[in-house]
């Protein structure tokens, strides 16, 4: 019976000293994303993409320029190419890497004409809307035969310098990750490069230069909102056409996060609204959110007229864990908003619910 007491009295007090630590989620800030890495000509070139995560009140810095392929570590083997150099790409129907050379890239351009964009030109792109089935690249096969060789246009998009092209296959390996054979357009010979999926990320961040990046995309969780230049799509007055954008905001759709716009007459009703905005205005929206990778997009700011931050509006965020807050944006540095451009400022409000 001895014995019985003092085991549990040890297992009481290990217990005791191990508790489980629940952080609560943030209840906003004010501040300031940078997306400047020191080198860009101006601000409307940010070199940096910024996740934000709401609920623990950080941001993430991802170069835009250092990264090419994103490996989805989700069921499907998909890879996304880098929408924010402009990368673009075209699938050839042979699967013989040292086949291919720099006369397969005759008539390419695999890249944005911002001159005079088609609609043509979305087949060279990812679906604009971020679906994960959507990618230039098929999913890959299970039969390495059937994996045909892509020619990459890395992408020269906000002040990235050109780079050499690439010739690339993906296979399988196993049942939990990718195989990348890779060289220039001109190379003879390839690396190969093996990629195990990470189920914490949605994707795995690759360069042609440095392999999967340390510090590449958060883990899914982690991150609400991402500011970013990226390929996006306007309208030139013959229907959509690809076009790349600065200060455009993602939304991390497939973690499920949602957005709701709300617009007032002017920016003092949308303050007055955004400070009495509690519970019973998130209630009275019920299921009025949408997701989507661009619910956002540009449509926070304005840059044609030059005014800067929309200061009429601000936005409903319900994180992936369910947390609801609102948030507005405050400068971007057009203008006379008084911010400096490439640093967007915004405050946001965790709503106790």
């Amino acid at each position: 019976a001895l014995v019985i007491i003092s085991m549990f009295f040890f297992a009481s007090c290990k217990k005791d000293q191990d508790p489980i630590i629940i952080v609560p989620p943030s209840t906003g800030s004010t501040l300031v994303l940078n997306g400047l890495t020191g080198t860009e000509m101006s601000g409307a070139t940010a070199g940096n993409t910024v996740y934000l995560d709401l609920s623990s009140n950080t941001t993430t810095n991802v170069t835009r320029a250092n990264w090419d392929l994103a490996f989805y570590c989700g069921n499907e083997f998909r890879v996304a190419l880098n929408n924010t150099s402009g990368a673009g790409a075209k699938v050839l129907s042979i699967n013989d890497l040292s086949a291919v050379n720099a006369a397969d890239t005759i008539g390419l351009t695999l890249a944005v004409n911002h001159a005079a964009p088609v609609p043509a030109d979305f087949a060279y792109f990812d679906h604009i809307d971020g679906a994960i089935t959507g990618t230039v690249i098929p999913e890959i096969s299970a039969t390495g035969a059937n994996n045909n060789v892509v020619i990459i246009n890395r992408g020269a998009g906000g002040g990235i310098a050109e780079r050499p092209w690439i010739k690339l296959r993906v296979l399988r390996n196993g049942a939990n990750g990718y195989t990348i054979q890779y060289a220039g357009i001109l190379s003879s010979t390839y690396q190969t490069v093996h990629i195990a999926k990470d189920e914490a990320y949605h994707y795995l961040l690759f360069s042609f230069d440095n392999g999967v990046l340390n510090n590449g995309q958060p883990r899914k969780n982690a991150w609400d909102l991402a500011w970013t230049y990226s390929l996006y799509q306007t309208n030139f007055g013959g229907g959509m056409v690809p076009y790349n954008f600065s200060d455009l905001i993602e939304t991390n759709h497939l973690s499920n996060v949602q957005v709701k716009e709300k617009i007032y007459a002017d920016a003092n009703a949308a303050t007055a609204a955004y400070t009495a905005f509690n519970k019973d205005s998130v209630n009275a929206l019920a299921n009025a959110t949408a997701t989507g990778k661009w619910v956002i997009a540009g449509k926070w700011r304005s840059t044609q007229p030059a005014t800067g931050a929309k200061l009429d509006r601000f936005y409903l965020i319900k994180d992936a864990n369910g947390n609801n807050y609102k948030l507005r944006c405050l400068s971007m540095g057009v203008g006379a908003d008084g911010g400096t451009r490439g640093k967007p400022k915004f405050q946001y409000e965790l709503i106790t619910m």
